[in-house]
């Protein structure tokens, strides 16, 4: 796993979180901007903006399923390149299982002439290791194989950013099964940082993630979930499948600083383990 690099989330109401954390976060580090049901399109241009501001690279979050139609597309994505996220998108349905428009699925989205007329470079699709609430919890694979081919038509670059996922065993056989089928993009695998367990237990249930297994890949002290243990897991077993081009997206949902300091000192420690082996 690659512990140089990691991306983050943000909304229109956790921006002065993110933004006060910037001098703890490598430049232009990629936040991606979320799509809330209670937040407007100026909520998500002053949120745009202001990641920019700090030095970090905004991502905005293009819901299919929440665009009312091609014009409200283009339109939306002109005022965030004016905001200052150029060249950069995270595409996804959207929780609406009723399409606000003529957008029913991401990639119905794709085959528009979006991606051309405004020169998106690099498209970030969502993967659901645990399986996507909105196929029936079904395998996602096929879906992202064929949305990945679509995109390096048009010459594009792909990633992919997990939704939350527990179960170390799932999420790399959903890798694996990915490269098997010729995904070789960059992968990041949603991960919370520092998060109060009810807090992170109603996160869990909102996204349709179990948490039965929880206790087995974290340690909870104060009332605090950490996932270091489960960050380790997953490293050990891509070195023992040989899967690369593995990274971590921080969902700080119990703050940034929390969460990118949590993250340093993952680091530092397996750094330290890997130095102490080889020296063995």
């Amino acid at each position: 796993m690659d512990l140089n690099f990691y991306s983050l989330e943000s909304t229109g109401k956790t921006i002065a979180d993110i933004t006060s954390a910037a001098p703890l976060i490598p430049v232009r580090t990629p936040v991606n901007v979320a799509w809330l049901n209670d937040e407007g399109d100026y909520d998500r241009l002053r949120t745009v903006r202001r990641i920019d501001d700090a030095g970090l690279l905004p991502v905005p979050i293009f819901a299919a399923r929440r665009l009312k139609s091609k014009k409200h597309l283009f339109d939306l994505t002109e005022k965030l390149r004016f905001a200052g996220a150029q060249g950069q998108a995270m595409v996804v349905g959207g929780d609406p299982s009723d399409a606000s428009g003529p957008f029913n699925n991401t990639i119905d989205l794709l085959r528009t002439e979006w991606i051309e007329k405004y020169a998106i470079k690099r498209v970030t699709l969502p993967g659901f290791p645990e399986g996507n609430a909105a196929i029936g919890y079904r395998s996602d694979v096929a879906l992202l194989e064929q949305k990945v081919k679509l995109l390096e038509s048009y010459g594009c670059s792909v990633s992919i950013t997990t939704q939350l996922a527990f179960d170390p065993n799932r999420i790399l056989d959903w890798i694996s099964q990915l490269r098997n089928v010729g995904v070789s993009q960059p992968i990041q695998i949603g991960i919370p940082g520092p998060t109060k367990r009810d807090l992170l237990l109603r996160f869990a249930r909102s996204f349709g993630v179990s948490a039965g297994g929880l206790n087995n890949v974290s340690d909870t002290v104060d009332g605090i979930v950490d996932f270091s243990r489960l960050v380790c897991l997953i490293e050990q077993e891509l070195q023992r499948r040989n899967l690369a081009d593995v990274a971590v997206h921080l969902y700080p949902f119990g703050g940034t600083k929390a969460a990118v300091e949590w993250f340093n000192a993952v680091k530092a420690r397996q750094t330290q383990d890997t130095s102490s082996k080889m020296l063995a």
